[in-house]
């Protein structure tokens, strides 16, 4: 059958996350929508949150069902139509460096510099988002402005991929690497980023709103952006910074949907 080289490893990957022990005890419902088993996917394979690394005070956020990040607090009370401009500093990767669990990565003797490296890239993807806003919220300063927004971000975390591994599972069947994939999220072994993110009113210096988040990288069947140290980490950023976008032109009540934690495409 054209569709089984697909089929299977995904049957195999819901058999995993399942905890189901045979084919016979796995049952889809013919009324179950694609949205509803993609929403089932997702939770099940959603990473953890962090536990925070101390760049916001992470006992004040919670999840709003609303929001696409993990954890979040926003002040009452704020006039957000009073601001225009937001400010992005370069990101802080303090609290990052000073953990210890990344001297265990298989790049330790590069971390640093990898680490700089995705700080430089995670502020130019939130301006470059913020400078392509269709709607124009929010105009990038490049230094501190009166009446401005400043977007403070660190990170802390960051996992890179496991290169040779990913180019493997290519030669596996196509779709083999949706189950590889779920054996490694139950192990903690899959591509990660977190950060952690505070918006300021410049003028008086008081936090306005906080974030935190952290993702694995996106399942496909074919994890091309795999074949390089930091292609899921870098993917996860730019998701971030065109949903913080989101949230700046957010409606009343609008709800703003999390990226889908599996994907089919190879990309």
């Amino acid at each position: 059958m054209p569709g089984t080289p697909l089929v299977l490893p995904i049957l195999l990957t819901f058999i995993l996350l399942s905890g189901c022990t045979s084919l016979d005890t796995l049952r889809f419902s013919a009324e179950a929508s694609v949205d509803a088993m993609k929403s089932s996917m997702d939770k099940r394979l959603k990473a953890q949150p962090a536990a925070g690394a101390g760049y916001v005070p992470m006992q004040q956020l919670a999840k709003n069902p609303k929001l696409p990040f993990d954890k979040a607090w926003i002040k009452q009370g704020v006039d957000w139509k009073s601001y225009g401009t937001i400010y992005i500093p370069p990101v802080n990767t303090d609290y990052l460096i000073r953990a210890s669990w990344w001297q265990e990565s298989i790049r330790a003797d590069q971390m640093q510099q990898d680490v700089q490296n995705m700080a430089t890239f995670m502020r130019t993807q939130f301006i470059t988002a913020f400078q392509n806003d269709p709607h124009h919220r929010l105009r990038v300063v490049m230094s501190p402005e009166k009446g401005s927004l400043t977007l403070e971000m660190a990170i802390t975390e960051l996992v890179p991929s496991k290169v040779l591994l990913n180019v493997v599972k290519v030669a596996g069947p196509y779709g083999s690497g949706l189950a590889a994939g779920a054996l490694e999220r139950g192990a903690e072994a899959q591509s990660t980023v977190a950060f952690e993110a505070r918006v300021k009113d410049t003028d008086t210096g008081q936090t306005v709103a906080m974030f935190a988040d952290r993702q694995y990288a996106t399942l496909r069947p074919i994890d091309l952006k795999g074949f390089t140290w930091y292609g899921n980490a870098e993917d996860i950023v730019e998701r971030w910074a065109k949903q913080l976008v989101d949230i700046a032109n957010r409606r009343p009540g609008e709800f703003i949907k999390p990226v889908s934690t599996f994907s089919l495409m190879p990309w």
